[in-house]
């Protein structure tokens, strides 16, 4: 009996002493704490929810099979009409002999258009919108991402260029090689252009993790947060959309090579922080 009362001596003095500190004080968990929590406990039976990440599973690994047949069985088909030398329909639609001079002229008035001065302040407002557009887009679904993706960029912009470079100049070359086994073949047509549309998304959130970049730059951060300041987001969107806008008042399709050059430093950044998912010190 001594020896249990001075264990419950112990125990009080223990907890008077945690209750003057305030240890033992009710506190309400943070919003974020109950929010992450939310996210991830299912709102269902743990049987239901392992049966639906298994369809979930099993839909992705189909589609990733269904969009790998539809890029090789066109493009294998495609390289064997070029080895045995059969006339592509690109070729095919080039050098039909009847309608040709009507396409010559069609092609050569479009290029007129395109080159007149006013068209070309057109263009480049548009490509100037739609950049800014793009940056926004991409910044308001991913802050947390494109955050850390800028702060690697500004740890590392010597390697996050070169690393860039290298990954731009892979997808150009297998983007190229790939769209000519594609248009090698009528059904690979339409493949074709959706291949060279989703070929630009890497430019995209490249062009994006560049502006994040400088926007830290122009808030002279010298910790970057993950906070997403949008009046100066959009500006360091619009002032990253000038070059490829000021270049089309000289050259329209000189636009895309300088769209390229801006997402160069954003692509390594992104491979160096694995998509904006490690964080890279800035020390």
């Amino acid at each position: 009996m001594r020896i249990h009362s001075t264990n419950d001596e112990h125990d009080d003095a223990f907890r008077q002493a945690l209750a003057r500190s305030g240890a033992l004080d009710p506190r309400e968990p943070t919003t974020d704490l109950v929010a992450g929590t939310l996210r991830r406990l299912p709102h269902t039976s743990p049987r239901v929810a392992a049966r639906r990440a298994a369809i979930r599973q099993a839909l992705r690994r189909a589609t990733t099979i269904a969009a790998v047949a539809l890029l090789v069985i066109p493009a294998a088909i495609g390289a064997l009409n070029l080895m045995r030398g059969v006339e592509t329909p690109i070729g095919a639609f080039a050098s039909t002999s009847g309608p040709s001079h009507m396409r010559a002229v069609i092609l050569a008035t479009i290029g007129q258009r395109l080159e007149m001065s006013p068209v070309r302040a057109l263009v480049g407002a548009l490509v100037w919108l739609v950049q800014i557009m793009a940056v926004v887009l991409i910044l308001g679904f991913w802050p947390r991402r494109s955050a850390v993706a800028g702060m690697t960029l500004l740890a590392m912009p010597f390697r996050a260029f070169g690393t860039g470079l290298l990954a731009i100049g892979l997808l150009i070359a297998s983007v190229a090689a790939l769209l000519t086994l594609l248009t090698a073949t009528l059904v690979g047509l339409p493949i074709a252009a959706i291949v060279f549309i989703l070929a630009h998304v890497p430019v995209a959130l490249g062009i994006a993790v560049s502006a994040r970049a400088l926007g830290f730059r122009l808030a002279h951060h010298s910790h970057p947060t993950y906070d997403l300041d949008y009046h100066l987001m959009i500006l360091a969107a619009a002032l990253l959309a000038l070059p490829a806008a000021m270049v089309t008042f000289i050259s329209i399709p000189a636009a895309l090579p300088v769209l390229y050059i801006l997402a160069i430093p954003g692509i390594g950044a992104l491979i160096h922080s694995q998509g904006g998912l490690q964080p890279v010190s800035t020390a």
